[in-house]
């Protein structure tokens, strides 16, 4: 049976994991895509690799970078065989870029207003705190809503 219980709390779970990605997209992946647009990394010819902007290259940028990621949408890699060859030898290696007619997007995705830790961990408790006093007074005005509206009926 659908309560209000219910609804809030998968309201208050949507929220928190909306938060987390934003999280996700704005500092992890954000460092990556700002390193890129601060180095002017808008062309092949000025690609740079993660070992080039200093940052290291873990599973996380290879599963937003794989095919059809999200990274992958806005970062383009060097198609050059080169490249590709030295690829096997080491990841850090491959350049890549933001083609200029997507950095405004990617600023928006991953740059924007500096996110941290702190301020999403203030944010999660801050709607713990909303969606707790909610789910204590809430089916309270239900029932009033409730006890008021039968007195007409």
């Amino acid at each position: 049976m659908l309560t209000a219980e219910l609804v809030m709390q998968s309201l208050f779970i949507g929220i928190v994991l909306a938060v987390l990605t934003v999280g996700y997209n704005k500092l992890f992946l954000g460092r990556f895509v700002k390193a890129l647009i601060k180095a002017e990394a808008n062309h092949p010819a000025f690609a740079k690799s993660f070992n080039e902007l200093n940052i290291k290259k873990n599973f996380l940028f290879k599963l937003a970078l794989r095919r059809g990621g999200t990274l992958n949408k806005i970062v383009s890699k060097l198609d050059d065989s080169r490249d590709m060859q030295a690829a096997a030898v080491n990841e850090n290696d491959i350049k890549y870029y933001i083609p200029e007619d997507k950095i405004y997007r990617a600023g928006r995705l991953y740059g924007g207003k500096d996110v941290d830790m702190l301020m999403l961990a203030s944010l999660i408790i801050i709607l713990f705190l909303f969606f707790g006093i909610m789910l204590l007074y809430v089916p309270f005005l239900f029932d009033m809503i409730r006890n008021t509206f039968s007195r007409f009926f």
